[in-house]
């Protein structure tokens, strides 16, 4: 590999990280007292009522779901949210729940870096939804 081919690959590596470290300070830039990436479940529970436009994205295991999940939820488990990055709406909120809120905290930050519009359920399904004894459906 010639000096220059190694410099012309060191610039996309450099506009790369670049690009990324922008990403994240718009990720953090966005984050406030009024918008801080998570709702509350009787929020949720409200917009759901409301029939307003929204898609429930829960990434827990799929025998966890199929015990008790949001009505309406879709079910793609978290590790292979990458995969199915398609299938998500971008003309409307995700809100995106797992089992305590942690993961889904973390999904929610990639995927707003990414463009969406993305909050994660506080509390999760268990300490959430659940211990607000809000309704959920059974397969």
């Amino acid at each position: 590999m010639s000096d220059t081919e190694i410099l012309e690959l060191l610039s996309q590596v450099v506009a790369g990280e670049e690009a990324l470290e922008e990403a994240g300070q718009q990720y953090f830039l966005g984050l406030s007292n009024e918008n801080n990436n998570i709702i509350v479940p009787s929020a949720l529970h409200e917009r759901l009522t409301n029939n307003e436009p929204v898609m429930v994205l829960d990434i827990r295991r799929a025998e966890d779901f199929a015990r008790g999940h949001i009505e309406g939820a879709v079910n793609i488990w978290w590790f292979d949210v990458g995969h199915h990055l398609d299938e998500l709406p971008r003309d409307r909120s995700l809100l995106v729940t797992c089992y305590s809120g942690q993961a889904a905290g973390q999904v929610v930050g990639v995927l707003r870096m990414m463009g969406f519009e993305a909050v994660s359920l506080a509390g999760g399904m268990n300490g959430g939804w659940l211990s607000a004894g809000l309704p959920v459906v059974t397969e």
